[in-house]
């Protein structure tokens, strides 16, 4: 039997979030869960969901607030991040965090690298994992060495993921660039709004062909658990968030999220996207997170509780590995699945007999939780409203 004494504190509350605290909650665990907005975890029965201020705008309100939640629970709390804005709190405030809470994270210094892009390529290339041609253009000289060797199409993204979400877009990951003229046009745009970016060659390949490796790793540096995914369908399509996933068996995917993940000293909880890429046949990191994935809830589903066995890693009661789980089970985000069928019925004529094929079978649907039906009805409210809007802004 292990000891649940100490509470859990989770920084963000979206479906990452809301997930972590479910998880632990349905251990005996008590979870704190902290958001600056009432994102869709803080109106979960499961969690007592707190409004701080803003850590990264009112940092030293922020840090104020968190000691003294701290100061009025009796045992020190295990820290969950859920989201890259509290990641990157984490990165500038590590002195503080490892003062008042236990927790099972990479180094900051680690962090901060992985949260770059471009240093992220380089801590791939150094591990002798396959990446896609990358280029940084941050001033003219850069530009115009490069601009040459640049082969087209290529995909623009973010540098920092915090400045983009701020600056260009909280839902897009990037964009896709088939000529010269555009790139230019994209590269002039992103310096007037000073936003670094990176130019990857573009891989080819369909959603299914994108797969990622999750996995919790002690301070040990033995891996206590590795699930692995593929997604099925994305938003937006092509290149965003998987809205549906399906757990897999791939031992030559494993082998490579654990090949990287060790080679760079990573402790604690991550994720690493790859794709297939069609041009050569071989499989490409596409990126690294420091934090915990959107659709964890899938793993706990599939019997591997990523949450539960971090926190008995964090307060020192040595879980045992877990080798095993259930394959072949789907998590469906519906109504931003539904969404992406919508985008992918535009760009190639998917049917609707298609799309619901595609999403059928063993499945979790995300958001609906019997003993948690206040998430649901708030999910649904808020999609509605979106829609509308969006309606709206067509109409007018």
């Amino acid at each position: 039997m292990y000891n649940h004494e100490h509470p859990a504190v989770v920084f963000g509350l979206s479906e990452t979030g809301l997930s972590i605290g479910r998880s632990l909650r349905r251990m005996g665990i008590i979870v704190y869960g902290i958001s600056f907005t009432k994102e869709i975890g803080y109106y979960s029965k499961k969690i007592n969901g707190l409004i701080l201020p803003n850590p990264i705008s009112d940092t030293n309100k922020f840090s104020d607030a968190l000691k003294s939640l701290c100061s009025t629970l009796n045992k020190k709390p295990v820290l969950f991040i859920a989201s890259d804005l509290y990641l990157d709190y984490y990165t500038k405030n590590s002195a503080l965090i490892k003062e008042l809470f236990l927790a099972n994270l990479p180094s900051a210094d680690l962090t901060l690298k992985i949260q770059d892009k471009y240093s992220q390529f380089h801590l791939a290339k150094e591990a002798n994992i396959d990446v896609p041609l990358t280029y940084f253009i941050e001033n003219d000289e850069d530009y115009e060495n490069q601009i040459q060797s640049i082969s087209l199409p290529v995909f623009i993204k973010a540098r920092d993921v915090n400045l983009w979400r701020k600056e260009i877009s909280s839902i897009k990951k990037g964009y896709v660039v088939y000529e010269n003229k555009d790139l230019e046009k994209k590269i002039e745009e992103f310096r007037q709004k000073k936003v670094p970016i990176i130019i990857q060659e573009l891989i080819k390949s369909p959603d299914s062909k994108n797969f990622k490796v999750c996995v919790n790793i002690a301070p040990s540096g033995q891996v206590k658990q590795l699930f692995t995914l593929r997604k099925i369908h994305q938003k937006p399509a092509n290149f965003g968030i998987g809205t549906s996933v399906e757990s897999i068996s791939d031992r030559n995917l494993a082998y490579l999220g654990t090949k990287l993940f060790k080679a760079i000293s990573y402790k604690g909880v991550g994720s690493a996207e790859f794709k297939f890429d069609e041009k050569d046949n071989r499989i490409k990191l596409i990126e690294i997170n420091s934090r915990y994935w959107q659709q964890n809830a899938q793993a706990d589903h599939c019997g591997m509780n990523f949450p539960y066995c971090d926190y008995l890693i964090a307060t020192n009661q040595n879980p045992k590995i877990e080798k095993g789980f259930r394959v072949g089970i789907k998590y469906v985000n519906l109504f931003s699945d539904f969404d992406s069928f919508l985008e992918s019925r535009k760009q190639s004529g998917m049917t609707f007999m298609t799309w619901r094929k595609e999403i059928s079978g063993n499945r979790k649907l995300a958001f609906l939780f019997l003993d948690d039906p206040r998430i649901f009805t708030v999910h649904l409210y808020r999609y509605i409203l979106r829609r509308l809007s969006k309606l709206k802004r067509k109409l007018f």
